[in-house]
C-alpha cells in the first residue's frame, strides 16, 4: 500500500499505532509568548535556522510503502545498533577497569590509603561534570561522529596511561581526563537515538545499547579471569587490565570513525530514496534530526521547563545508587570469601541479570506506548529490594546477599527509561542538547557523591552506602510519579486547545514544520509520551 504525503511531505503510520498526530490543526505558536497556551515561544526563521532534514525535502509528493519503511528500519538497525552497543560496552569496561585493578593489587602498588580509592571514582565524575556544557556546544557545531571519535580515542589513551601510574596523583589525573573525554558518549547516544528512530522505537533501541553494560560485566569478568593467570615478574598483574582494555578501545575508536554515519541525510549505507524514507519515518516525532545553529531562546526554554527539572533531579538522585559499582568486586570477594580469580567470575551473573531485565522491559516498551515511567518505578523497587538484601540479611546468608548484589546491576532500567523519556519528549535541537548536558551534569553530581557514601570502615556491607541507595530509590519513585502526572495534565490541556481551534477554524499547518526546529512547547500538536 502506498502512502501519500500532505503538503509536500509524507508520513506513514502503522494501523495499530497510537502515536497519530493531527497536522491539520497544528498551530505554530506566535512570538514571543502565547498567554492562553502557557507556552514560551520565539520567532523562528526558515531554512537557514531549520533542520538539516529540509535539505532533502522537496516540493514533490513523496510516497513509499510500509515494506520499504521496514526495510530501511532494518538497515538502520544493522548498522547503528552494533556500533552503538559495542561502543557503550567498551566505555563501561574502561570505566570499571579500576575495580578489577584494585582486586589485583593496584591499591598496594600505588600506595593508596584512606578514601583515596573512592576519590578515584569521584574524580572521574568531576571531569565528566566539567565537560558537559562545553561538550554539548562543540558537538552541535562539529557533528556527532567526529566529536565521538576524538573523545573515544583520548579516553582510551587515558586508560592505557593508567598502567604507567605509580601513585594517587597520576591515577587521579588520568581518571579526571577519562571523565572529560567519556562525558560525550551517553548524551550523544540519546541524540542519535532520537535522530534515527520513531518515538515508539526509541526505548527498545536505548535498552539494547545500554544492555551492553551487562555484556561488559561478562566480558570484563572473562578478560580479568585470564589476566589473573598472567605470570610476569616485571609487570604487575593489575597493569595488564589497563593495557588490554585500553589498547582494544583505541583500535575500536578508529573502526567507529570509519563506519558510523553522521545523520540520516548523509548516510552512505542508504540510497537517496532510503534517506528520504528515513527522514519521513521520524516526521511524526516532531523533534527534528540535527541543527548546527545554537539558539539562545531554546536554551532559556530548557531552563524553565518543569519536565526538564523533574527528569534531571530524578537522574541525579538515581545515580546515588550507582556508587556500588566501584565496590562490586570488593564486596563480592568479602561476602563469599572467594579467591581473586573466582571473584572476577562472580561478577558475571550480575551482567546476566541486567541483560534479562533490560530485554523484557524492551519488549514491554515495544507494545505499550505509555509505560516507560511505570517501568522506571519498577526499577526503583528492584533497587529497594537489592539494598535491603545486602544491608539487612545476616552474614550467615552470603548467597542471599549475593543475589542482592546481582540485582544492583539492574540500575540501568530506571536510568534508560528516563533517558528515553527525554529523547522522545524534548524537541528543538539546541534545547535537546542543553537538556542532555543538564541531565549528565546531575548524573555526574550523583556519581561524585555516591562513592563517598561507601566508607572503607564499613566494608563489606557498607551500611551507609546501602541506606543511601534505599532512600534514593524511594525519592526517584516519587519523582517518576510526579512526571507522569505532569505529562497527563499537559496532554489533556493541549487536546482541549486543539479542539477549541478546530471549532473556531483557526488551526494552521505549516509545510514541513516537523523539521523547522520548533521545540515541544512551540507545537500545540505535540503529545508527551510517558
Amino acid at each position: 500500500m502506498d502512502h501519500k504525503s500532505k503538503s509536500s511531505s509524507s508520513i506513514w503510520t502503522e494501523t495499530n499505532s497510537e502515536e497519530k498526530q493531527k497536522p491539520a490543526v497544528t498551530t505554530v505558536l506566535e512570538s514571543p509568548i502565547d498567554e492562553e497556551r502557557g507556552v514560551e515561544v520565539s520567532a523562528i526563521g526558515e531554512k537557514p535556522v531549520a533542520d538539516v532534514a529540509l535539505a532533502i525535502l522537496d516540493d514533490t509528493n513523496f510516497t513509499y510503502t510500509k515494506e520499504e519503511a521496514k526495510h530501511v528500519s532494518r538497515k538502520i538497525d544493522l548498522v547503528l545498533m552494533p556500533l552503538m552497543a559495542l561502543t557503550y560496552m567498551i566505555q563501561y569496561l574502561d570505566k570499571v577497569t579500576l575495580s578489577y585493578a584494585a582486586l589485583f593489587g593496584m591499591n598496594t602498588d600505588t600506595h593508596l590509603h584512606g578514601s583515596q580509592y573512592s576519590w578515584l571514582t569521584t574524580i572521574f565524575y568531576l571531569g565528566y561534570l566539567v565537560a558537559q556544557y562545553p561538550g554539548a556546544y562543540i558537538m552541535q557545531k562539529t557533528g556527532v561522529r567526529g566529536f565521538l571519535f576524538v573523545n573515544m580515542f583520548f579516553w582510551s589513551a587515558m586508560v592505557l596511561l593508567m598502567a604507567a601510574c605509580h601513585n594517587f596523583s597520576g591515577l587521579a589525573t588520568c581518571r579526571f581526563f577519562m571523565g572529560v573525554f567519556e562525558a560525550c558518549v551517553s548524551p550523544a547516544f540519546v541524540s542519535i537515538t532520537s535522530m534515527w528512530y520513531k518515538r515508539t522505537e526509541q526505548p527498545a533501541r536505548s535498552l539494547f545499547w545500554s544492555s551492553f553494560n551487562g555484556v561488559a560485566a561478562i566480558v570484563g569478568g572473562l578478560i580479568n579471569f585470564g589476566v589473573a593467570h598472567i605470570q610476569n615478574e616485571k609487570v604487575p598483574t593489575w597493569k595488564f587490565t589497563f593495557i588490554i582494555i585500553g589498547g582494544a578501545s583505541i583500535i575500536w575508536s578508529v573502526f567507529f570513525f570509519f563506519l558510523f554515519p553522521s545523520n540520516p541525510v548523509t548516510a552512505r549505507f542508504l540510497t537517496q530514496r532510503e534517506r528520504r524514507i528515513a527522514i519521513e519515518r521520524v516526521r511524526e516525532n516532531r523533534t527534528g534530526v540535527e541543527n548546527k545553529i545554537f539558539k539562545r531562546e531554546q536554551l532559556w526554554e530548557a531552563l524553565l521547563d518543569p519536565q526538564v527539572w523533574l527528569i534531571v533531579f530524578a537522574i541525579g538522585v538515581w545515580m546515588i545508587t550507582n556508587g556500588i559499582g566501584a565496590f562490586n568486586s570488593i564486596i563480592i570477594e568479602a561476602l563469599g570469601g572467594f579467591s581473586k580469580e573466582k571473584t572476577t567470575l562472580m561478577n558475571m551473573p550480575g551482567g546476566g541479570f541486567m541483560i534479562v531485565f533490560l530485554f523484557f522491559t524492551g519488549l514491554w516498551c515495544n507494545y505499550i506506548r505509555n509505560g516507560r515511567l511505570i517501568i522506571a518505578v519498577f526499577g526503583t523497587w528492584l533497587l529497594i529490594l537489592a539494598s535491603c538484601l545486602v544491608w539487612k540479611l545476616p552474614s550467615t546468608d552470603p548467597w542471599g546477599r549475593m543475589v542482592g548484589m546481582w540485582l544492583t546491576y539492574t540500575t540501568p532500567i530506571t536510568f534508560v527509561m528516563l533517558l528515553s523519556i527525554s529523547a522522545s519528549n524534548i524537541a528543538g535541537y539546541t534545547k535537546k542538547l542543553v537538556v542532555n548536558a543538564s541531565i549528565f551534569c546531575f548524573y555526574a553530581v550523583g556519581n561524585i557523591v555516591s562513592p563517598l557514601l561507601f566508607k572503607s570502615s564499613q566494608k563489606p556491607t557498607y551500611n551507609m552506602g546501602m541506606e543511601s541507595m534505599l532512600v534514593a530509590s524511594i525519592v526517584v519513585c516519587i519523582l517518576c510519579l510526579l512526571l507522569m502526572a505532569y505529562y497527563n495534565y499537559e496532554n489533556r490541556r493541549r487536546t482541549k486547545l486543539e479542539e477549541k481551534e478546530l471549532d473556531a477554524g483557526t488551526g494552521q499547518y505549516k509545510k514541513n514544520e516537523e523539521f523547522m526546529d520548533y521545540t515541544d512547547r512551540q507545537q500545540i500538536a505535540f503529545r508527551y509520551i510517558w
